[in-house]
């Protein structure tokens, strides 16, 4: 089994993190030295009697979820061969410096085919200092956005894919990436870093708030994307929902377009 760590990856960041993030371009060293390796075994499944596509990618990740009501922090994370079937054993290895006993600690886990949502955690799975250690997980099936009731408005929930910022279309090969939670919890990726945040939604009033996100350098072009992205995200204050063509519009609190995106 192919397993691929990352310590220490996210940074939970203020209120206004997104601005700080603009100009992220620091990648992550990590001194051997100082490593104290530790490791939690595992096993993910799901009741669903079906196999995985070839193209499934399973994550496992360690997460410090101190800090109540905002975005989790990811401490480590493996990415597991899943094959087609389950259980899918995992091995996620972090170091122990990094773990304090007055802080909080979970597992997450995700499947994926391609940018759509397979199979995700919906429970909390609490880990290490002194608690259970629940390490096998039990995923839930993604389902698709739920069909709109007539007098509410339609869902956000689901994947969607950045296709114009500011007017101007993104790359073909890495397009930023939207994916909102029935929890109000986004994730997803800019192209060239993994993220998360929170959102809060009053009828067409959005807004992005608690970010978090890894800390790679990536081209120069891919860099401006993200800091466009990043900042559009920033700035969304209303948005405008197509059931029909599935496109998202992201508004400014003027009610300025700052980006589109697409059902994935």
């Amino acid at each position: 089994m192919t397993d691929k760590n990352t310590m220490s990856g996210k940074t939970p960041i203020s209120r206004r993190g997104f601005a700080s993030l603009l100009g992220l371009s620091a990648v992550l060293v990590a001194s051997p030295s100082l490593a104290a390796p530790a490791s939690i075994r595992g096993t993910v499944s799901y009741r669903e009697r079906m196999a995985l596509p070839p193209s499934a990618t399973v994550t496992v990740q360690l997460i410090d979820v101190s800090r109540a009501g905002a975005s989790f922090s990811i401490i480590a994370e493996t990415t597991p061969l899943p094959g087609r079937n389950v259980p899918i054993p995992y091995v996620i290895r972090y170091n122990d410096r990094d773990i304090r006993s007055n802080r909080r600690y979970a597992l997450r886990a995700e499947i994926r085919d391609g940018r759509r949502l397979l199979f995700t955690t919906t429970q909390n799975y609490p880990i290490l200092n002194n608690r259970r250690e629940t390490t096998d997980l039990m995923l839930e099936r993604a389902g698709a956005a739920p069909r709109p009731e007539p007098d509410r408005e339609p869902s956000l929930v689901g994947s969607w894919v950045v296709v114009d910022i500011a007017g101007e279309r993104v790359t073909d090969r890495k397009p930023p990436v939207l994916q909102i939670g029935p929890d109000n919890r986004v994730s997803g990726n800019t192209g060239c870093n993994g993220f998360g945040a929170e959102l809060r939604v009053n009828r067409r009033e959005i807004d992005f708030s608690r970010a978090i996100s890894t800390q790679m350098a990536c081209e120069p072009p891919i860099m401006r994307q993200e800091r466009a992205f990043l900042s559009a995200l920033e700035q969304a204050r209303g948005y405008d929902l197509s059931p029909r063509s599935n496109q998202l519009e992201l508004r400014d609190r003027r009610g300025r377009p700052l980006m589109r995106l697409r059902r994935a």
